[in-house]
């Protein structure tokens, strides 16, 4: 039985706009005891759950800000409508990750990329002194710098939780210890943010939305696109 990541509504009341979501959703709390023992992080099981790719896990993985916020409860304290799926292997996902950085074959990363992204040139204008130049940066490119940048930060977040060993280039084992939750999942479609509160803290994770436009899923999550959204581009972090 799941127990429940306590979550001050309150607060995120007063920072969302009136027509943000509230949903209980099965979440996976993630420790490296050895080699981060005072970090915590946190992924979602239900994204994952619709999308066949190891590396969404990386893409929605968080660390939580502070430690001493992680409380929890038996029962829901929070009246909002909960989700039920199955967890997926998150320590194997990491796992396949490490192999892939080992052998340098990031496919599934690209094709990952490519599924939830929509590249478009980006025109812009300069002026100096009375001169306009126009200049336009093709979605080709806009595409290899993203998986440039994917690549770096994939490679950087295996070293930092000592999977891998990016000066040696080869893999490494480390302990992982993973305990399963409900936690608070918030949905802003009036600011374009979302993501899941811990406490007293909004931990933000926009691929939540740009997944459920993606699959269409506004109705089961009752959003309202009545009034225009923000835009939401990609941010693939650590």
């Amino acid at each position: 039985m799941y127990r429940y990541l306590q979550a001050d509504i309150a607060i995120a009341k007063k920072k969302l706009s009136p027509k943000a979501i509230y949903v209980w959703v099965p979440v996976q709390i993630i420790h490296f005891s050895e080699c981060r023992p005072k970090e915590l992080y946190i992924v979602d099981c239900y994204f994952r759950s619709l999308i066949d790719n190891p590396y969404l896990s990386v893409l929605l993985l968080r660390k939580i800000p502070k430690l001493k916020d992680v409380k929890y409860s038996d029962i829901q304290t929070i009246d909002v409508k909960k989700i039920y799926c199955e967890c997926r292997d998150v320590v194997g996902d990491l796992r396949r990750i490490v192999d892939d950085v080992d052998n340098r074959d990031f496919s599934k990363l690209f094709e990952l990329l490519d599924y939830i992204t929509e590249y478009k040139d980006v025109e812009f204008t300069t002026r100096v002194f009375f001169r306009t130049r126009r200049y336009v940066i093709r979605a080709e490119q806009i595409k290899e710098m993203d998986r440039r940048l994917a690549i770096k930060i994939t490679e950087k977040l295996m070293n930092r939780l000592c999977l891998y060993d990016s000066k040696e280039k080869s893999k490494k084992y480390t302990s992982i210890a993973v305990e399963k939750f409900y936690a608070l999942l918030y949905l802003d479609p009036i600011l374009g943010t979302s993501g899941i509160l811990i406490g007293k803290h909004l931990i933000e994770v926009k691929t939540y939305l740009k997944i459920i436009k993606k699959l269409d899923l506004g109705k089961e999550f009752s959003l309202d696109y009545s009034e225009p959204q923000k835009d939401m581009h990609l941010v693939y972090r650590k």
